[in-house]
C-alpha cells in the first residue's frame, strides 16, 4: 500500500495519474443554519472530487451523534481507490465530544491531500476554539440566513444563471408570498423557469398568473383573519388549506402531480405577518407618516395600513410570544411531535386569543 508520505511526494513531483487539485482543500467545516447553501457546497465539492462512478468505493457518510473519531481518522487516512480522492463527510461534526474532537485534530496536523474532509453541522460546537488549526490546512465557512438584499441578490442571481431575468416587482412578490426558505424558493424558480418557455424578461404579472388562488388568496386570508383576531374565519380558512392538502403553484397542474406541502409556507407566513405587524408598529409610534412607512418598510401604503389597522389588537410583549409560538410550532412539525393539522389548529387559536396590552 502506498503511504501518504508517498502520496504527498507523487503530489508535488505531479507524477502523471495521481491529479490533486489546487482548488480543493482537504479539510472544510461548514456551519450555519442555511441547509441549503450547506448541501449545494457539499455537492460542488463532491462533484469535484469524485465522478459518480468512483464513489461506491471512495465515498464515506459518518454522523458525529453515532461515529467516533477513531472510524473517521482511519478512513480520511486510507488512500482512494481507482481514485484520485476519497471523500469523507461528516454530519453533526458539532456533537463530537472534546475526546473525540482531539483525536481528529491530530490528523489536522498531517492531513491526506488525497482526501476531502468535509464537517458540517449548525455550528462549530466546540470546534470553535480550534477554528484557526482548521484555517490553517482547510477553509472554515459559516452560512447564515439571508436576509434583505443578499435574499434579493440570491434570486436574482439564480434566475440570472438559467438565462432569465425577474423583474424587482417579481422578487418582491415571491419573497412576500415564500418568505425566505431557498429551497422554496428554488422550487418556484424552476417552476417559473420551465412555465415561461423562451421569454427572457419574467414581470410580476407572470409570476401572479403562475401562482395559485390558493397561495394568492387563501394564505393572505388566513394571516388577515389572525390579524383581526378572528378564530372562527381563521379556523376556517386553515382548514380548507389542510384539506388541500397541497398548495399547487398553478391553477391547472393536475392535482396527481401535485406534491407541495402547505403547512410550511402557512408557518412561514404566518410568522412573517406577524414580524411586518411589530415593524409597523415601531414605526408608527415614531410619528412616520403613511408614504414615509411605506418606503421605509418597501411596501405598498394600503398594505402598510391594514397591518396599522390590525396592529391596534396588539401589545409588543404579545407580537413576540406569536413569533415564537411559530417558531414552536415549526420545530415540532419538522421533529414529528404531534400531526400536523392538530399543530396547526393550536398555532391559530393560541394566535387568536385576546391579547393584553
Amino acid at each position: 500500500m502506498i503511504s501518504t508520505k508517498e502520496v504527498r511526494k507523487r503530489m508535488v513531483s505531479n507524477e502523471p495519474g495521481l491529479k490533486i487539485r489546487s482548488d480543493i482543500c482537504p479539510i472544510y467545516f461548514l456551519y450555519g443554519p442555511e441547509d441549503y447553501l450547506i448541501e449545494e457546497e457539499i455537492r460542488k465539492l463532491l462533484n469535484q472530487t469524485l465522478s459518480p462512478k468512483e464513489r461506491g468505493f471512495n465515498f464515506h457518510l459518518f454522523n458525529g451523534e453515532e461515529h467516533n473519531g477513531q472510524e473517521i481518522l482511519r478512513t480520511a487516512e486510507t488512500l482512494p481507490m481507482f481514485s484520485s480522492y476519497r471523500f469523507v463527510l461528516v454530519r453533526q461534526a458539532d456533537q463530537f465530544d472534546e475526546e473525540n474532537v482531539k483525536v481528529l485534530l491530530s490528523y489536522l496536523q498531517r492531513p491526506s491531500p488525497s482526501t476531502c474532509l468535509v464537517l458540517c453541522g449548525p455550528s462549530l460546537g466546540p470546534w470553535k476554539k480550534h477554528q484557526k488549526e482548521i484555517e490553517q490546512v482547510g477553509k472554515v465557512i459559516e452560512y447564515p440566513r439571508l436576509k434583505g438584499k443578499a435574499l434579493n441578490i440570491w434570486v436574482k442571481q439564480r434566475m440570472e444563471e438559467k438565462g432569465k431575468r425577474l423583474s424587482a416587482e417579481a422578487i418582491h412578490y415571491l419573497l412576500e408570498v415564500l418568505g425566505d426558505h431557498l429551497q422554496d424558493l428554488d422550487n418556484a424558480l424552476e417552476k417559473i423557469y420551465l412555465a415561461v418557455g423562451d421569454r427572457t424578461n419574467i414581470e410580476l404579472s407572470d409570476v401572479e398568473e403562475m401562482t395559485s388562488e390558493i397561495r394568492i388568496n387563501t394564505v393572505f386570508d388566513l394571516t388577515d383573519a389572525i390579524g383581526q383576531q378572528n378564530l372562527k374565519k381563521a379556523l376556517t380558512i386553515l382548514g380548507k388549506a389542510l384539506e388541500s392538502k397541497v398548495l399547487p403553484f398553478r391553477k391547472e397542474e393536475p392535482v396527481t402531480q401535485r406534491k407541495d406541502d402547505p403547512v410550511p409556507l402557512l408557518v412561514g407566513m404566518m410568522s412573517r405577518h406577524y414580524w411586518n405587524i411589530w415593524r409597523v408598529k415601531e414605526l408608527a409610534a415614531s410619528r412616520e407618516n403613511l408614504d414615509e412607512m411605506a418606503k421605509a418598510l418597501r411596501m405598498q401604503a394600503w398594505h402598510v395600513k391594514k397591518l396599522m389597522e390590525q396592529s391596534r389588537n396588539f401589545s409588543n410583549p404579545s407580537l413576540r410570544e406569536g413569533i415564537l409560538k411559530c417558531h414552536q410550532t415549526d420545530l415540532a412539525i419538522k421533529k414529528g411531535r404531534g400531526p400536523k393539522n392538530l399543530l396547526m389548529e393550536k398555532l391559530v387559536i393560541d394566535l387568536c386569543r385576546p391579547h393584553e396590552g
